[in-house]
């Protein structure tokens, strides 16, 4: 069975990894809770892979979670799109699965304007029901 990808889409263009049109740049980003308990609401995630944009150290500080290989084949081949790949420990979330992985088919993150991680959020969670 193929491991599942979701398309991440992302607001935050203050990150060194935002390319126009909502894409994410990265190879892998991560989405924790904002604190140590699990997450009760879209507020309490983060997007742990932002680094802010501040000039050519950091860009130069996250070239190594770029995705060179996405880059490359959504230049040369039309129906590819760049998209990193993702790992969610955020288990309080529907679409959380075991191994760290999210099953939605698109994740969106926001935070425009952010300065650090904790001003993203994954806007896809949705809480999971008590059992």
């Amino acid at each position: 069975m193929p491991e599942h990808h979701p398309k991440v889409l992302c607001e935050v263009d203050t990150c060194t990894h935002w390319l126009p049109g909502e894409v994410c740049g990265a190879a892998n980003i991560d989405i924790l809770n904002e604190e140590e308990q699990a997450a009760e609401s879209v507020e309490h995630t983060m997007c742990k892979t932002f680094a802010e944009r501040r000039g050519l150290a950091n860009l130069i500080g996250s070239a190594d979670n770029v995705n060179w290989r996405g880059a490359i084949e959504a230049a040369i081949m039309p129906d590819r799109e760049l998209s990193p790949t993702t790992t969610c420990v955020v288990d309080s979330c529907v679409h959380w699965e075991e191994g760290n992985l999210c099953m939605a088919d698109e994740i969106f993150v926001s935070g425009s304007g952010a300065k650090e991680c904790q001003d993203t959020n994954c806007d896809t969670f949705e809480k999971k029901e008590s059992q």
